[in-house]
């Protein structure tokens, strides 16, 4: 008899504390955050067994690719927006989430030593091979979160200051005057 009273007990706690569970989720759930990410989130990706499994294999690509399907990107954004109005660095809020709960790195991220995730400079990916086709630089190295350009005389510069010398203009002007003097020394431009 002691037993199933016992056992009653037990029951009824645990059924206590589902219901708990469940109305504070419908509570708080909108403003409950696990690692930053929305509980309802949490939910939806449990349910969707292709998340589970990349997400549990450990297949990045692929856990990210079935976020975006889910639009689980737009709904964390949607959740942080009015803290975050700026759109950048919500982007960035919201990726390094992703980075910290999976490991996912986003195309337009890098991880620094402290496990930060820095925007890439796009402007430095249009600069660069023009400057190196110019022959105003000859390599480039990325340091401390800043890239950084080889001239042909072997110094170092922030790419950025190099870049207010060299513009994109001017840097396509370089490039159609050393075509221009190939071809009158009777070079094949390449």
């Amino acid at each position: 008899m002691a037993k199933k009273t016992i056992r009653a007990t037990l029951l009824k706690l645990v059924a206590g504390l589902a219901v708990i569970t469940v109305l504070t989720t419908i509570v708080m759930g909108p403003s409950l955050t696990v690692q930053g990410v929305p509980i309802g989130i949490i939910f939806k990706f449990l349910q969707d067994g292709q998340a589970r499994e990349a997400y549990f294999s450990d297949d990045k690509q692929g856990l990210h690719t079935r976020l975006q399907e889910l639009d689980v990107e737009e709904e964390i954004k949607a959740f942080y927006r009015p803290q975050i109005p700026d759109e950048v660095k919500l982007d960035q809020h919201i990726h390094q989430i992703f980075y910290d709960t999976a490991g996912y790195v986003g195309k337009a991220y890098q991880v620094n030593a402290q496990g930060t995730l820095v925007l890439i400079d796009r402007q430095f990916e249009q600069w660069y091979p023009l400057a190196y086709q110019a022959g105003v630089v000859v390599d480039s190295v990325y340091k401390d979160d800043i890239h950084y350009v080889v001239g042909p005389d072997g110094i170092t510069a922030p790419y950025k200051q190099v870049a207010q010398l060299f513009p994109i203009p001017t840097l396509k002007e370089l490039i159609k005057l050393k075509s221009k003097q190939s071809l009158s020394w009777g070079e094949i431009p390449s």
